[in-house]
């Protein structure tokens, strides 16, 4: 790919990143909090579900994978957050709908 990555095309990448717990992915989970993207250079905040999730480093490993593997030019970092703690409200409507608190 030329050029830089839009924050667009990273977040596309990362709807194919799934919480393995809740079988959804970390955008419409409301995970990613922030993408700066840049020739060369990634970074996103990416928080989790809880503070102390179990699957928190194997979330960010697959999230940095994939990105490496869609942009193999860009350095890729992946932080946590400086932000609100994580609520479902952050959720999309599609996410909701699967962890069953939005109408079918």
């Amino acid at each position: 790919m030329n050029g830089a990555p839009t924050p667009a095309a990273v977040a596309n990448t990362l709807r194919h990143v799934y919480d393995p717990e809740l079988g959804i992915d970390v955008v419409a989970l409301g995970l990613v909090y922030g993408i700066e993207a840049e020739a060369g250079r990634i970074v996103v905040d990416l928080a989790m579900t809880t503070d102390d999730c179990p699957m928190a480093a194997i979330i960010r490993e697959i999230a940095a994978e994939a990105l490496v593997s869609r942009f193999p030019e860009a350095t890729v970092e992946i932080r946590d957050p400086a932000g609100p703690e994580w609520d479902v409200a952050m959720a999309d409507e599609s996410a909701l709908k699967q962890l069953g608190l939005a109408p079918a």
